[in-house]
C-alpha cells in the first residue's frame, strides 16, 4: 500500500464520519426548487468525492447518481492535460451538472450551471468547518474573489485539510460561486490534493 493510499485511509477514518454527522444536520431552507436541488447536488458531490479519500471508484458512484461519461474529445479541454474523465447529468432547476474526476492530479470537481449561491456557500462553510477533528486540522486557506469567464469575478472559499504529518499531502476543499444569472457556470465544488481550477 502506497503512502498516499495509507494517507487516504487515515484521513477517511476521520473525515467520513464527520460528513455523515454534519450533512443531515444542515438546516432545511425550502425556498424553492433551485435551493433544494442545490443542496441535493452538494450531497451527490460529497458521496461521489468521498471515494477520493477511500480509494474507491468515484466514477461508479457517479454513474449510480445518474452521470454519464462524455467522449474523450469533449472531455480534453476540461481536463487541462490531467488524467481522468468528464461526466454530465441533467438536473431540473440547476440545469447542467459537469463532474470532472482526475487521478493525476487526484481531484473531484462538480460544476453546476445554476446554483443557489447563498445557500450553497452556507452549507459548504458549515460542512468544511465541521470536519475538524483531533489529528485533522481544517484551515480556511483562501476567502476572496477570483476571475470568472466574461471579465467578472466569483467568490471562492478554500479550506485545507491536513494531518500535519510530514510527507503526507494536504487535501483542499473549495467552493466557487458566481451569483450572476448570466454566468455560464454559477457554482464549482472541488475536493482533492490540488487547489481548484475554475
Amino acid at each position: 500500500m502506497s503512502l498516499l493510499d495509507r494517507f487516504r485511509l487515515s484521513l477517511a477514518a476521520r473525515l467520513l464520519p464527520a460528513l455523515l454527522l454534519v450533512l443531515p444536520a444542515l438546516p432545511a431552507r425550502a425556498a424553492g426548487p433551485l435551493t433544494d436541488e442545490t443542496a441535493a447536488a452538494m450531497g451527490s458531490f460529497l458521496q461521489i468525492c468521498a471515494r477520493v479519500l477511500t480509494g474507491g471508484d468515484s466514477a461508479a458512484a457517479a454513474r449510480e447518481a445518474g452521470f454519464t461519461a462524455v467522449p474523450a474529445a469533449r472531455a480534453a479541454p476540461l481536463l487541462h492535460g490531467a488524467t481522468g474523465q468528464v461526466m454530465v447529468a441533467r438536473g431540473g432547476s440547476v440545469q447542467g451538472i459537469v463532474l470532472i474526476l482526475t487521478s493525476r492530479p487526484l481531484a473531484c470537481s462538480m460544476r453546476l450551471q445554476r446554483m443557489d449561491v447563498e445557500t450553497a456557500e452556507a452549507l459548504f462553510v458549515r460542512l468544511a468547518e465541521g470536519v475538524a477533528r483531533p489529528g485533522l486540522t481544517v484551515t480556511r486557506a483562501f476567502d476572496g474573489t477570483v476571475p470568472a469567464p466574461g471579465a467578472g469575478v466569483a467568490r471562492q472559499i478554500t479550506y485545507r485539510l491536513s494531518t500535519g504529518v510530514a510527507g503526507r499531502p494536504d487535501f483542499a476543499m473549495a467552493f466557487t460561486g458566481d451569483a450572476d444569472p448570466a454566468a455560464g457556470t454559477q457554482g464549482v465544488l472541488t475536493f482533492g490534493t490540488t487547489a481548484p481550477r475554475r
